[in-house]
Formats: structure tokens, sequence, C-alpha cells
């Protein structure tokens, strides 16, 4: 009986992986699985009193009405939070040339200094030639990012930068900081980050998001 009973709860673990896109977490730090079809459910079956079929069938919509965004000006403390992969999958234009080769990642760093919050991005494109496919990256060009729910934060980068191709080796990078507004660090700590889309001179390309709820971990770190 109990060779069963683990043989069961193994498939319904394969299955929940198998239909899951995301595991990730709410502002309240309740673990929540999403759904490609745009349903989601907690993790837990005990956290919210109701059955997994009900759970499963919640929109997405009622999800973020749990979060409540506070009125209360945040107040910014002097702290770096670790560097950590929150952009990591496969670029639909070197996908047409490379087969192995096309990943695009970017590191974040998140810091307060001064009273003014940045973000450090680290951008690593594997082709030494990334600006022959995605130019530079320009003055006011944007990173959007789409939160749970649709919303979008449009982070604005204020300087240009080039890329540094390291031919020989076969990639490139782009080492830039963008500032954030008190508004989007409110938001970006309350909402799970679902897509990236970044507005390179040369193209626009959405990225898979691999750390879903990073701000909301990494603003308290910087917050009083």
């Amino acid at each position: 009986m109990k060779k069963i009973i683990v043989v069961c709860f193994l498939a319904f673990g394969f299955s929940l992986l198998a239909n899951a896109q995301e595991t990730a977490l709410t502002s309240k730090g309740k673990v929540v699985i999403l759904y490609e079809n745009g349903t989601w459910k907690y993790a837990d079956v005990s956290v919210s009193g109701e059955n997994p079929a009900q759970q499963t069938g919640n929109t997405v919509q009622a999800a973020i009405e749990e979060t409540r965004i506070s009125n209360e000006p945040l107040v910014l403390k002097e702290a770096d939070v670790e560097k950590i992969t929150f952009i990591e999958g496969p670029s639909a234009k070197l996908l047409k040339y490379f087969k192995d080769k096309n990943i695009v990642r970017c590191d974040f760093t998140l810091r307060s200094k001064d009273g003014k919050a940045t973000l450090q991005t680290d951008w690593k494109i594997m082709t030494g030639e990334a600006y022959s496919y995605f130019g530079y990256i320009k003055k006011e060009t944007k990173l959007s990012l789409e939160l749970l729910g649709g919303q979008i934060v449009d982070l604005v980068y204020m300087n240009e930068f080039e890329p540094k191709e390291f031919s020989q080796y076969g990639f490139s990078t782009y080492s830039a900081q963008l500032d954030l507004t008190e508004d989007q660090l409110k938001l970006l700590q309350n909402k799970i980050v679902m897509k990236a889309t970044m507005n390179w001179s040369r193209r626009a390309e959405e990225y898979k998001v691999v750390n879903p709820s990073y701000f909301i971990k990494a603003i308290p770190q910087i917050t009083e």
C-alpha cells in the first residue's frame, strides 16, 4: 500500500512539473505555480483552504488582488544585493543562424546609495559579433518588464553603451545601469515578473525570465 501511495505522489508531482510554466513567490511569501494558460494555484494547498481544483481555476487577476501597493514612502538604505541571473534564454535572431550558441543572459545587481536605487545589468550574448545582430544600447533604451496581470514597467537606460566583443571566445557583453523610481520599486516589490523585452538599437526581443520573484526578494534588502 505504501508503495502505491509513493508512486501516486510521484506521478502527481511529475504531472505538475509537466504542466507548470513557472513556480514563483507572491509578495506575501506564498509559492504559486503558474500555468501556460494563465491560471495558477498555490503550491501548498493549506494556504487558502480551497481544494486543488478550485485553486487551479483561479484567474491571474485573482492572484493580483492579494497585493496592495502602499502609499507610504519607501525609505532606502545603502546596500548592494548579490548579483543574480534574471534573464536567460535563446535569442529569436540568433536561433536563425546558430543551433547551439544562441543564448542571451542578463545578470542583475540591485543597489541603493545616496537615496537612489540603481540596477546594474550585465548582458552576455553568445556571439562575438553582437553589434551586427543587436547594435548597442541607446540613450533612453527601454528594458520592459511585464508583471503578473499584464502591467508593464519600463526601465530606461540613461546613457549609451556599445558591446565589448570577444570574437576569439564567441561572446559579447554589455554592462549598463538603470535608475529605478519609487513608483517602479513599489510595483516591482509586489508583483512577479513574467516577461522581459529588451529594445536593442537594431531590434526588440523578448527573453525568458528565470527569476520572476527577484525584485520581491531584493527590494526589501535595500529598504528600511
